[in-house]
């Protein structure tokens, strides 16, 4: 693959480079190979060091010769999550806190460098397996495809590209990388799509890989079209009441808001769609804690005939102001 030039598409020649690096073959392959373009002054390689494998210090030891050598920065993170863990947060999964605490350094190294990105290593593999883990578990559209090549501040050049591919590359070069032992731990739900599960489709159809990625490609666009239809639903209700001289009231003038009426216009489908944006803009950008039950009630509560009542779902709060829904 091209990654300069995918990476040319998100980043300036002066723009410093967020990378999230493991030193496992991935992260590894995207320095590697970054190395080798004009952006090679331009990395920060980042590395957390959890403490929790033997091999993490043999790791970030690694990384800081290789940094020495090839002249480009680094930042490393060493932090005890399982005493973390037990002190902080003991109802929480270590993975969990794991991941918490290694998003909370990358948002730090953000700040420092002032840049709003970072590159992550995520290839066609770990797409799929989030994929069938997702699906396995129950989800929405959104989860299903929430591995794209930019979301938010994460960037992900690798996800047409198989695990393989890079590893042979590695081998072929002769580039030292670690390999984490616990990803053959098939008692993990993860490793056990990766390792048992997820291969006996190739026994159908060898092409399945990219049969998937073309599938969550399609699946995108979909949820891209969707997403649309919601915005420009909202904003032509914001204007058409906002302009109308009945409903000039103070807090009309300071939040969002849409006829009841024209709620009921919409599909189902994009009735709940609606709420679901509203809610993920109300709570953090998540749906978390959002359930098919909550979207009924609320449906429920925009038809209800009693004015001047509010429904609230964590942070999502609406008010029925004669027939228009307030939030």
């Amino acid at each position: 693959m091209n990654l300069e030039k995918t990476i040319s598409k998100y980043y300036t020649e002066d723009e410093p480079i967020i990378l999230a690096c493991s030193t496992w073959p991935d992260s590894m392959y995207i320095l590697y190979n970054l190395l080798e373009t004009k952006y090679a002054k331009n990395i920060v390689a980042c590395y957390f060091n959890h403490k929790l494998r033997l091999e993490s210090d043999k790791e970030e030891e690694f990384l800081e010769r290789l940094w020495k050598e090839k002249w480009f920065k680094v930042e490393i993170a060493s932090w005890n999550i399982k005493d973390i863990r037990d002190k902080f947060y003991p109802s929480m999964g270590i993975e969990e806190v794991a991941r918490n605490k290694r998003y909370e350094f990358f948002n730090a190294i953000l700040n420092i460098y002032n840049a709003d990105k970072v590159i992550t290593w995520h290839h066609l593999d770990d797409k799929i397996e989030t994929f069938f883990f997702n699906l396995a578990r129950g989800t929405k559209l959104t989860w299903l495809i929430n591995m794209t090549e930019k979301s938010w501040a994460i960037i992900r050049p690798l996800l047409n590209i198989e695990k393989k591919d890079i590893v042979d590359y590695l081998d072929k070069n002769n580039l030292k990388y670690f390999i984490d032992e616990t990803n053959h731990d098939t008692t993990i739900t993860r490793n056990k799509l990766r390792h048992d599960i997820i291969p006996q489709f190739e026994k159908v159809n060898k092409n399945y890989k990219q049969n998937i990625n073309n599938l969550t490609n399609y699946l995108e666009e979909v949820k891209n079209h969707i997403e649309k239809e919601v915005e420009d639903f909202l904003e032509e209700q914001w204007i058409q009441i906002f302009n109308s001289a009945k409903y000039k009231i103070n807090t009309l003038e300071i939040y969002w808001y849409f006829y009841v009426k024209a709620f009921n216009s919409l599909s189902s489908l994009l009735q709940k769609e609606v709420i679901k944006n509203i809610y993920f803009k109300t709570n953090w950008n998540s749906t978390i804690g959002l359930s098919e039950a909550n979207i009924e009630e609320v449906i429920k509560f925009i038809n209800w005939k009693n004015n001047k009542t509010i429904k609230e779902i964590k942070e999502m709060k609406l008010i029925k102001e004669n027939e228009i829904i307030v939030f």
